[in-house]
């Protein structure tokens, strides 16, 4: 019974481990499972005592945990069944799922161009790497981003391969469903801590965001692991949850460029909770330096390591990291400077629990007011501005026009300087519906209420929350179109305002005058949780030419049909290096998993120089492309893999309801000695 009740600690202690051993592996260059898993293994050991649960073998905790657990595979299987197929790079899983293949059989991911840099010097139409999502940097391609992810999901590509790659961001779903719940359970009890599990669970953005290879869903175990350890380190008096809650929090830079926006918000809760404990002042000062020196040192790695595998990936975006990396330095010099005037001469932590404590319940109350007041005024933003960007300079994410492509497609008004960032509180409604939305602006209060009447450790919760919910929804930064733009609340503000909103609920109904009313209240707030963001998944517009449709992220298997399509053309190519012509989204594809030399075209090449590049490698390329006209065959040529690529479509103010079919006809030859180009079968040897 007691294992039972403690599994969701210990889950997300062996989540949280390889994740953080797989991003620091493949930092090093090292990322085998000989490296991995070990270095998990001694994670695992050390926090198995330190973060080990409070005893608790009441029936409604062995009930509770055993029910988590049956959702929780349940929850995976039915997922797993439809995790997308993102092998073409169409948006970020595209390039996060290829880096993960990758690294199934690489230390890695600096990608060798094979001879691919000296064949595109010769003409300039030839690249040997693609815009964006594949950097060039010496004779190397590096793919864009973080890797902690890419490396995470490489373990299941050692266990299943293919499959496994692909499934494995489900697997880290359901782990940040874990993470809530062994959240949840410090302040709503075992039982009630299901409910917001439930809701997160059932939103449409935490299901579509985990079937493909976002940053997000391990964005959000490592919040709110962080956030768990630091409130048991806080309340308990210990230092070793305080470090492991440093560590995580600050390994999100491993995950995501902007990683100091939550491990700022981490540090800022933990600075307030330790400032107002009424524990030994020199222990508190010690355990404040240690976070904060800890959670410095791995967040920096974090951004160093990014560097070293995706320099033009940091380099284009280096204005935003400066700007973020400079803040949280900022915050983390003041924090340990005021931490080291905590001492019996200066006692400066006064400056702050000298006022708590002249607050009162009065001033508990305002403080908490405030906190729902501030949410208040940001969702009614829709009705007393429009945002719009600046210049291109200012906001390079609106350059390419895509905001005016949505609008006409969906009859909208034309306006592409709009960023829609009034609209962010108005996003969350669109998975939680607007009663979950404002439960949890009211949710939040109470935290703000308790944090100053009881428990400090609601401080670490309301930090490591509110920080990056407040920057994001007051300026997302990013397009604004679903499920896209929620990716930016998935990692804290979605499991936050589910937690939230079950505080709220829990703490209307205890008002109620009988048990046997607070018992139906309980059951009535439960099944609220979980009902209202399933109606998210049919989407109602009476006056659309079809009104009644499901919310797509959902219901449609994501990129359905790409798998097949890049083995296929690898089939094609049997170890030949390729000449890409007519698309960059295949680049990366064609690279990683037919582990073959790549050169683009963009343009056609002129026969002279597809002559040179038929004596370049020893063995004879292949053309690959689906615009023929540009080469001089030899015979005509007929579409050797014919395949259609199935995605949710992308929607402005609502979850996207309609279906994307992408179809692609490809054409392949063996270039000649003449720069003419053979056509080929599947059965061509």
């Amino acid at each position: 019974m007691r294992a039972i009740v403690s599994a969701p600690e210990r889950l997300m202690l062996i989540a949280v481990s390889l994740a953080v051993a797989a991003g620091l592996a493949v930092s090093l260059g090292q990322h085998h499972p000989w490296t991995v898993l070990p270095l998990a293994a001694l994670l695992v050991a050390a926090g198995w005592r330190p973060l080990a649960p409070t005893p608790d073998s009441t029936r409604r905790a062995v009930w509770g945990s055993a029910a988590l657990l049956a959702a929780v595979v349940a929850w995976i299987v039915v997922n797993a069944a439809m995790a997308a197929e993102f092998m073409i790079v169409v948006r970020d899983p595209g390039f996060l799922t290829l880096s993960g293949m990758w690294l199934t059989d690489h230390p890695h991911t600096d990608i060798p161009a094979l001879g691919a840099v000296e064949a595109a010097s010769l003409e300039v139409n030839l690249l040997a790497d693609a815009a964006q999502a594949w950097n060039l940097r010496g004779d190397v391609i590096q793919p864009q981003g973080a890797k902690m992810l890419p490396a995470t999901i490489a373990i299941g590509g050692w266990i299943a391969g293919q499959s496994g790659v692909l499934a494995a961001n489900v697997v880290i779903g359901a782990m940040g469903l874990v993470a809530v719940y062994v959240l949840a359970r410090r302040f709503l009890g075992p039982l009630a801590s299901l409910a917001p599990v439930g809701a997160l669970a059932a939103t449409v953005a935490h299901i579509a965001l985990s079937r493909s290879a976002y940053t997000e869903p391990l964005t959000l175990l490592l919040v709110v692991a962080g956030v768990s350890w630091g409130w048991k380190g806080v309340t308990d008096h210990r230092i070793g949850p305080l470090i492991a809650a440093a560590v995580v929090s600050g390994a999100t830079s491993y995950i995501r460029i902007d990683g100091a926006a939550f491990a700022v918000g981490a540090l800022a809760g933990v600075v307030v909770a330790l400032a107002l404990s009424d524990e030994d002042r020199a222990w508190r000062r010690h355990a404040l330096l240690a976070f904060a020196g800890v959670q410095a040192t791995v967040l920096l790695t974090g951004y160093a390591a990014l560097w070293r595998w995706s320099e033009a990936y940091l380099e284009r975006l280096s204005s935003d990291a400066t700007a973020l990396i400079a803040g949280y330095v900022l915050c983390a010099l003041a924090a340990a400077v005021w931490a080291l005037t905590w001492n019996r001469r200066l006692r400066a932590d006064r400056l702050l629990a000298a006022p708590v404590a002249r607050m009162g319940r009065s001033g508990a109350l305002i403080v908490g007011g405030g906190v729902v007041m501030v949410l208040t005024i940001l969702a009614s933003r829709p009705w007393w501005t429009t945002v719009h960007r600046g210049t291109e300079q200012d906001n390079h994410v609106f350059a390419n026009g895509v905001v005016e492509r949505f609008q006409r497609s969906q009859g909208l008004p034309i306006d592409g300087t709009r960023t829609y960032a009034e609209h962010t509180v108005t996003w969350l409604s669109y998975y939680f519906t607007w009663p979950l939305v404002i439960a949890g602006i009211i949710g939040f209060g109470i935290m703000g209420y308790r944090m100053l009447r009881h428990d400090r450790g609601w401080a670490v919760l309301l930090g490591a929350i509110l920080a990056p919910t407040l920057l994001y929804l007051w300026t997302p930064s990013i397009i604004p179109d679903q499920i896209w733009a929620i990716r930016r609340f998935e990692p804290a503000t979605i499991p936050g305002f589910a937690l939230a909103a079950a505080l709220a609920g829990w703490a209307l109904v205890t008002r109620l005058s009988t048990p046997s009313r607070r018992d139906t209240g309980k059951r009535l707030v439960a099944a609220a949780m979980v009902l209202l963001p399933l109606t998210t998944w049919v989407s109602i517009v009476p006056d659309d030419r079809f009104p009644v449709a499901t919310a797509t992220p959902v219901t449609t298997r994501e990129m359905l049909g790409a798998r097949a399509q890049i083995n296929g053309l690898c089939d094609l190519a049997d170890g030949r290096p390729i000449i890409l012509a007519g698309t960059s989204s295949h680049f990366g594809s064609l690279r990683t998993v037919c582990n073959v030399p790549v050169v683009l075209a963009l343009r056609a090449p002129t026969t002279d120089t597809l002559a040179t590049l038929s004596a370049q490698w020893d063995r004879t390329p292949l053309v690959l492309t689906r615009e023929p006209d540009w080469f001089t065959w030899t015979t005509a040529p007929s579409v050797v893999l014919e395949s259609t690529v199935v995605q949710a479509g992308y929607s402005l103010q609502r979850i996207p309801r309609s279906v994307i079919r992408r179809g692609y006809n490809w054409h392949a030859g063996l270039v000649t000695a003449q720069g003419e180009v053979t056509p080929v079968t599947p059965s061509t040897p």
